[in-house]
């Protein structure tokens, strides 16, 4: 693991907590535990737990209590909700934007942007800044953060005579078509859910909702396009695997079950099988890029006491710290967080040897979120409950895109 340098140190005067960056430890502080509900499993608990032990070497009158709630992020904001209700809630915690939104509405949260150094704050990848920031103001920070690329297996290229990825839509097409015909494995594996029709959609130079976040900004000729690109792979070129919204995509690929996918770059940690053979690369464009990001950020919440926001923003610092996010990203195909951490020596050396884990950085610049709003949760749910009705053949490219926006409007109230 990387040593972890100069951290944040956090004095607190009345409520409010200042910082000043230091080289020094401090070890004349008074004890403090924080706790941090976290859904970090498998490989990346063992990392955020070496992340851990590490700050406490470092700030050894600071407990850090890592509880794990498991990994499925809907058990976690279940807990939250009721830690919150019995007025009990962690120091700390990961969450959802759409829970985010309304923890921040319920005033609920202690923003980070006034108690963290404006070197730590101004350094966050200016996507996940915005993602992170109400009214101007930095809520949260970003933590396990992804974004899409394209997994392309090469063994499957090359017997198709495929010497490069695809580009953009009409190659992406070509290519399944002419693997699944050379090889008699689907070209493409392909997600039948919200998230997939929102990436194409955005990539067709749509938006999901209108300026004023009220109704479906979709029903119209970039969300036609996005589900007739879907519809065709499927359907009429019949070289899409198509995945279930319940099951992971990448374990198709792991297995070889289909040569191509769009995944998270987080999804390089279970590309474990020996037989595989793979790389990545940037997503194909429709008519402009577009890539999904998605991944949790960090809370601060306001119930805590002085001595506890104090400790709980020094974590957070070296949570996010130059060192520990390369640390983390390197551990866990999760990305870097903040923008000098790409020019960094220690992360050109390793992507040097990792080629794939370079990919999805550079792709950042062209990464969106999904809209923040606690209604959408419901309305997710139904569109792809909609597109997968549609690549099943049970009903029409037009009725679903229909359907689609009637379920946000009917959410959106």
């Amino acid at each position: 693991m990387l040593a972890v340098g100069a951290l944040f140190i956090a004095s607190v005067a009345g409520t409010a907590v200042t910082g000043a960056s230091t080289g020094s430890k401090r070890h004349d502080q008074a004890p403090v535990t924080i706790t941090f509900d976290e859904a970090m499993g498998g490989n990346f608990g063992k990392e955020l737990s070496a992340l851990t032990n590490e700050f406490h070497r470092e700030h050894p009158n600071i407990t850090v209590q890592l509880i794990f709630t498991g990994t499925q992020y809907s058990t976690l904001q279940e807990k939250l909700t009721s830690a919150l209700a019995a007025h009990q809630p962690p120091t700390i915690a990961q969450v959802k934007e759409t829970w985010e939104t309304e923890f921040y509405k319920d005033h609920l949260l202690q923003p980070l942007g006034p108690l963290l150094p404006k070197s730590t704050t101004a350094d966050i990848m200016p996507v996940w800044r915005q993602d992170s920031s109400y009214n101007g103001q930095l809520v949260s920070v970003p933590f396990n953060k992804s974004a899409y690329v394209l997994y392309y297996n090469t063994d499957d290229f090359k017997k198709a005579g495929l010497t490069a990825p695809p580009t953009t839509w009409a190659q992406l097409e070509r290519d399944a078509i002419l693997i699944t015909k050379k090889t008699g494995i689907p070209g493409f594996g392909m997600h039948a859910d919200y998230y997939t029709f929102e990436m194409l959609m955005k990539q067709a130079g749509g938006h999901v909702l209108n300026p004023q976040q009220t109704k479906a900004g979709f029903e119209n000729a970039a969300g036609l396009r996005a589900l007739e690109f879907m519809s065709t792979l499927a359907l009429k070129d019949k070289a899409a695997e198509v995945v279930s919204a319940n099951a992971y995509i990448t374990d198709g690929f792991n297995l070889n079950q289909y040569a191509m996918d769009f995944d998270s770059s987080a999804a390089i940690a279970y590309l474990t099988n020996p037989a595989l053979h793979y790389k990545a690369a940037p997503l194909p464009m429709g008519v402009r890029r577009a890539v999904s990001s998605g991944g949790t950020n960090v809370v601060l919440f306001a119930g805590a006491t002085p001595a506890q926001k104090a400790a709980a923003t020094t974590f957070i610092n070296f949570l996010i710290s130059v060192p520990s996010t390369i640390a983390w990203a390197e551990h866990t195909g999760y990305l870097p967080v903040r923008q000098s951490a790409l020019s960094n020596p220690a992360w050109m050396a390793y992507i040097g040897t990792h080629p794939n884990q370079a990919v999805a950085p550079e792709q950042v610049r062209f990464a969106y979120f999904t809209p923040r709003l606690a209604a959408m949760n419901s309305a997710i749910q139904e569109v792809t409950s909609q597109v997968g009705d549609m690549l099943e053949g049970s009903q029409t490219v037009t009725q679903t895109l229909h359907n689609m926006a009637q379920a946000v409007n009917e959410a959106l109230g």
